[in-house]
């Protein structure tokens, strides 16, 4: 795992470097908000989500919305990046910990800008559980009954079912901020029937609960509803990357998007985040201007997401298959080369069949030999820059 401090030092120094850039414009900022809402899924890679067949919903409200294409988890382990995301610091490894933690943290900015906040959480058997299951409930899944400012007070009875934000939707009573956190069954946690019936069953879920919230005032022309898709952590086990080039140590690529009248339609970032810039982006929405928690106080803001502000310019690249130069090939054995080009110097590349990762390599050049089943594969030769731009070519190969 790669070292905490390392991490918030490079994060600093990439906040400063972007304050110089950006702070010259007096609309480069995050815009207020009075409903800003998070809905959490789980342990699954950004390849496996974004463009999936199995989850067309999903994939309607990134076609609406931003989305953060180089995002990374901190880690590996749920209530690590739960926690994270919601105080900016790493806490406990024990995620069957009943422990609660006196630290700075999103509530207790919230309480302090005059906010109010609701936990909603699937399958919670009443409101103010404070045990760690109850069905397909995870209490890791839920972060804010975690912080003594929620725990130690009548504020816990805010920790309630999504039955409620059912009931809060249809009586215009949704709070300023929200923590949706669906069951194991509905998060993608949960997947005995295998990776695409559990895509399709979160998928199913989020049209089913996040339709309804988007339908209200805040999220039509002119409102200030913003709502963020975020996950804790890419595939347990098999991926670990930190950034486009940096391979292991953190918790692999995942997928953080945000849908609302403000944010930018079909917008796709190349910037790299991790976990603390989605708290500060939140606190910023609400109200919050310094003194952030944590190692939110140094991470850059996601600000480039939202109409009005501009992200880094844009590089131009293109990714070129050498081999195969036909669309039908003899196997099994297949041939695969690529090479990239771009504004800024190349420095990783790497090949999947049907979504899968079969080669990689730390130059601007790939070749492997790969062995193929008889059948028509997608096949994706993708290039990073040195800034974590991403280029890839596309190439359907049917195999004899």
């Amino acid at each position: 795992m790669m070292n905490r401090s390392k991490l918030t030092t490079i994060a600093g120094k990439v906040s400063v470097a972007l304050a110089l850039i950006i702070g010259v414009s007096a609309f480069a900022q995050v815009p207020r908000s009075n409903h800003v809402y998070i809905v959490a899924e789980e342990n699954h890679s950004y390849e496996h989500l974004v463009g999936s067949i199995y989850m067309p919903y999903l994939n309607s409200l990134l076609a609406k919305g931003g989305t953060a294409t180089q995002f990374y988890a901190n880690e590996h382990g749920s209530l690590e990046n739960y926690l994270i995301v919601t105080s900016g610091q790493y806490l406990t490894h024990n995620n069957d910990t009943l422990a609660t933690f006196n630290v700075d943290n999103i509530e207790r900015h919230l309480l302090t800008n005059g906010k109010t906040f609701k936990s909603y959480a699937q399958t919670l058997p009443y409101a103010g559980y404070t045990g760690l299951y109850s069905g397909a409930y995870m209490k890791r899944h839920a972060p804010l009954p975690y912080y003594t400012d929620m725990a130690n007070s009548s504020l816990l009875m805010h920790h309630v079912s999504t039955t409620e934000m059912a009931k809060d939707i249809a009586n215009n009573t949704l709070p300023n901020f929200a923590f949706i956190t669906p069951d194991g069954d509905h998060d993608m946690h949960n997947c005995p029937n295998g990776l695409n019936a559990c895509l399709q069953t979160a998928d199913n879920w989020l049209k089913a609960n996040l339709a309804p919230l988007l339908a209200t005032a805040p999220f039509q022309p002119g409102g200030d509803g913003v709502l963020i898709i975020w996950a804790d952590e890419a595939d347990l086990s098999t991926d670990n990357r930190c950034s486009a080039t940096v391979l292991t140590g953190c918790g692999g690529h995942i997928l953080v998007a945000m849908v609302g009248p403000q944010i930018k339609a079909g917008f796709k970032s190349t910037t790299t985040y991790h976990h603390p810039s989605v708290l500060r982006t939140m606190l910023e929405a609400l109200g919050t201007t310094a003194n952030f928690p944590s190692a939110a106080n140094t991470a850059p803001d996601m600000r480039e997401f939202f109409v009005g502000n501009t992200g880094p310019t844009a590089s131009t690249g293109v990714v070129t298959v050498s081999s195969p130069t036909s669309s039908t090939v003899t196997g099994p054995s297949v041939s695969l080369a690529a090479s990239a080009a771009a504004s800024n110097p190349i420095t990783f590349m790497r090949i999947y069949v049907d979504s899968v990762s079969v080669a990689s390599a730390s130059t601007s050049k790939i070749a492997a030999t790969v062995s193929m089943s008889k059948a028509t594969h997608s096949v994706v030769f993708q290039a990073w820059d040195s800034k974590g731009t991403v280029y890839k070519t596309i190439k359907s190969i049917t195999v004899q």
